[in-house]
């Protein structure tokens, strides 16, 4: 049986025991991360927490809707044992039973997309770099783009620290593509307080890279769960671009995690600039699903 249990009615321990054994091994699941992320969440849930979907949620105007927070590429199904068609049909089923509106991204281990009323269904891509291997190998399968690039990196004066805060990372971005996304100020706060809460639980990494004249270039942070090392955030300068500085501090990155039997998720992107740049490392595409379902009145649709 698939029940909606409400935030404060989740049984915490079996939750968070099912979203480590699910194969995805996101960290985004984790009830932490989604305490930290978004105002509430409730989650639908299989027979004792066999399968979970935890579903962030607001209300407007007495309407409950689902919603992906800033923060999260992907939620969906986590289910202790491998997740099928069938049983992810009667978990959309039961979710458009309990909400009138739902903007959802499920996680790349369901490939299926079931027929919904007032639904539609968006593929995105995602790219992930498999690093149970040697440097060696890992970099063999580099674009030559990318090592042209690399070569060119390496003859500058690099500084790599980790120490700095996740304010430094904001600041660089916003310097850098601020002014052009136009994000609004919630996304910056809930950025810093989830890269807070992960170096605080040591499962965040934050990685800066400066160039001549000690100036921040490039910064990096990556969280870890399981075997998933997941690029949540970067930040560039143009003088980094130029000197491919997000490369180098990149490769320096995945030097250290090579032969670990870690994955290495670049968290995107549709973008075709972005999907090059990540596929010259040799990432391969994981594509995840986008449902929207709009079941409101009407009269109500506008709002939407």
């Amino acid at each position: 049986m698939i029940r909606y249990v409400q935030h404060a009615y989740i049984n915490r321990d079996k939750y968070d025991q099912c979203i480590k054994l699910d194969k995805a091994q996101l960290i985004y699941g984790l009830s932490w991360y989604l305490d930290t992320v978004c105002e509430s969440w409730d989650a639908l849930v299989l027979n004792d927490y066999d399968a979970v979907w935890p579903l962030p949620v607001r209300d407007k105007m007495g309407v409950r809707y689902f919603f992906r927070p800033f923060a999260v590429q992907q939620l969906g199904v986590f289910s202790k044992k491998r997740l099928n068609q069938k049983l992810l049909e009667r978990f959309t089923g039961a979710l458009v039973k309990n909400c009138r509106f739902a903007d959802v991204y499920l996680n790349d281990t369901h490939p299926w997309t079931p027929k919904i009323s007032n639904g539609q269904w968006k593929s995105n891509n995602n790219y992930i770099l498999e690093l149970d291997k040697s440097y060696e190998e890992v970099y063999d399968s580099y674009s030559n783009n990318l090592k042209r690039n690399l070569r060119k990196a390496a003859k500058n004066s690099w500084q790599l620290f980790e120490n700095d805060g996740p304010e430094r990372l904001i600041e660089l971005f916003k310097q850098d593509r601020g002014k052009e996304l136009k994000l609004p100020d919630s996304f910056y706060r809930n950025l810093e307080r989830v890269m807070f809460a992960c170096l605080h639980r040591s499962c965040g990494y934050l990685w800066t890279l400066y160039g001549e004249g000690n100036q921040v270039e490039a910064g990096i942070f990556i969280t870890e769960f399981g075997n998933r090392l997941t690029l949540l955030f970067t930040g560039n300068t143009e003088a980094g671009r130029k000197r491919q500085a997000m490369a180098y501090l990149l490769n320096e990155y995945i030097i250290m995690q090579c032969g670990k039997s870690k994955r290495l998720d670049f968290e995107g992107s549709n973008e075709p600039g972005l999907a090059r740049f990540y596929q010259g490392f040799g990432a391969e595409v994981y594509p995840y699903q986008n449902l929207k379902y709009n079941g409101l009145p009407f009269f109500l649709k506008w709002l939407k």
